[in-house]
């Protein structure tokens, strides 16, 4: 049995597809346009265009299929600017502001992100701090302890 160009085309593209959807978590979307180029090198194979143009065909198919991708993850993910925390490392943990370079922040899993609190008032270096989501690269925070403010125990 031979396999046709056209054949191998669709064989990547649904390989491509299947590994951006099962593997890659389908949210960057780098494969899903892979995977439309690759119809439009399957097209130019089915039409008998040489190697050449089918990859020429797969080239323009890609780059056509970059902005349709762009709007329908847009699509997808509507209203998701502000992605509650979900992570269980993060959810329900208490986190200290620190200074670094001049700004006030958390330090979450080794990173650090600019802090700012759920009614924007400013957050205070020593503060104890719950990460309630992010906004782009700032935490949005409510504070749990003020700086200095002792910690009531249960004896």
């Amino acid at each position: 049995m031979e396999i046709s160009m056209w054949q191998v085309w669709l064989i990547l593209g649904l390989l491509l597809f299947l590994v951006d959807i099962f593997v890659a978590g389908g949210a960057s979307g780098v494969l899903l346009v892979l995977a439309l180029a690759s119809v439009g090198g399957m097209l130019a194979a089915l039409l008998g265009l040489d190697l050449a143009w089918q990859l020429f065909a797969a080239s323009v198919a890609g780059l056509v299929s970059i902005p349709v991708v762009i709007l329908l993850l847009r699509r997808l993910t509507k209203g998701a600017t502000g992605s509650s925390v979900t992570d269980s490392r993060i959810a329900s943990q208490e986190f200290e502001v620190v200074r670094q370079r001049d700004r006030l922040g958390v330090r979450v899993l080794g990173d650090f992100f600019p802090a700012r609190t759920v009614d924007r008032t400013p957050v205070q270096e020593g503060q104890r701090v719950r990460v309630e989501r992010f906004e782009g690269i700032v935490a949005i925070v409510t504070v749990l302890q003020a700086p200095g403010e002792k910690v009531s125990e249960n004896n």
